[in-house]
């Protein structure tokens, strides 16, 4: 009884063999033919240096794809994928903007497989203008620096960029920014900033299209100290009895590097005349701001004086 069960377990296992074996002789050996479609085959547009060389440019050339169908013996046919299927376009005949019509060429890797079918069997490409402009380049902030710091002066190595790209898109830019972040920071800051492209709204244009004679730009932000500190008049000559309204201004916010900020108590006007004084008590005046500082407030005031004989009254 026990070797009636040994024998039917060896036959199982020997059938399992056999039909293994068979099912690999059909399809390794003889392996019959087979139809498959391979869907969303990128295409590759050729010659688009000779586009170029007639001023003209593809839109959104990377998102064409086809579909395509083969046929061939089941052992290649199988291993056909998107990343091993070539679909050509050429476009060298093209001759202006707008919309064309350009044929595909799709290349298999195999030679035993065919190609049954392509869909869609040709392409309607957009065709732009190819220009060339030159724009300048703002250093734009981001974040706000440390607690009494103001951002000073911003400065962008070179100041200018080239940028090529179809003409639709290049009329819509409106600035080119190089952002620099100043948050927390006490000191000058720099660095290599990459380009942003902004359009309207300063809504940012982003396009495979776009090509930069620079991709980087260097980038200087320098951070100031502030302080506040008194306006002093001053006259050509004594001015005995003139004093400020209790409503004039008298202090001013300044900003420049620490060092000369330490030593700086009061900012002078540009000097003045009593006689430039008018008959209200007020007098436009200019600041005398020393070298590497600069005022928050402006640099133009109107001081309102009390009179001598104002003073005498009261």
């Amino acid at each position: 009884m026990k070797k009636t069960i040994k024998s039917d377990a060896a036959l199982k296992v020997f059938s399992v063999i056999i039909a293994v074996s068979l099912w690999l002789y059909v399809v390794q050996v003889e392996s019959p033919d087979i139809e498959r479609t391979i869907k969303g085959v990128p295409v590759v547009f050729t010659q688009k240096d000779t586009l170029a060389e007639k001023n003209l440019i593809l839109l959104n050339d990377n998102e064409h794809t086809i579909d395509v169908r083969i046929n061939g013996s089941r052992q290649y046919a199988i291993e056909v994928n998107r990343e091993n299927i070539t679909v050509l376009a050429d476009v060298s005949a093209i001759e202006g903007t707008g919309k064309h019509t350009v044929m595909t060429n799709v290349v298999l890797p195999y030679a035993n497989l065919q190609m049954v079918s392509k869909s869609p069997s040709s392409l309607t490409v957009d065709v732009d203008q190819l220009v060339t402009v030159e724009k300048p380049v703002e250093v734009v902030t981001k974040g706000s620096p440390k607690d009494s710091y103001v951002v000073g002066a911003l400065t962008a190595e070179p100041e200018t960029v080239t940028i090529s790209g179809p003409k639709t898109i290049i009329d819509g830019i409106q600035s080119v920014a190089a952002i620099v972040d100043v948050s927390g920071k006490s000191a000058d800051t720099a660095g290599l900033m990459p380009l942003t492209v902004l359009g309207t709204n300063n809504k940012e244009i982003k396009s495979q299209l776009l090509t930069f004679d620079t991709e980087e730009i260097e980038v200087r932000a320098e951070i100031l100290k502030t302080k506040t500190v008194a306006l002093t008049p001053d006259f050509y000559e004594g001015a005995s009895g003139y004093q400020l309204d209790e409503s004039s201004i008298k202090e001013i916010q300044v900003a420049g590097v620490q060092t000369l900020l330490d030593t700086l108590t009061s900012v002078k006007t540009k000097p003045f005349s009593i006689y430039d004084i008018n008959e209200r008590g007020e007098v436009s005046v200019e600041l005398a701001l020393p070298q590497g500082v600069k005022s928050l407030d402006g640099e133009t005031f109107t001081l309102r004086f009390v009179l001598p004989a104002q003073t005498g009254n009261s």
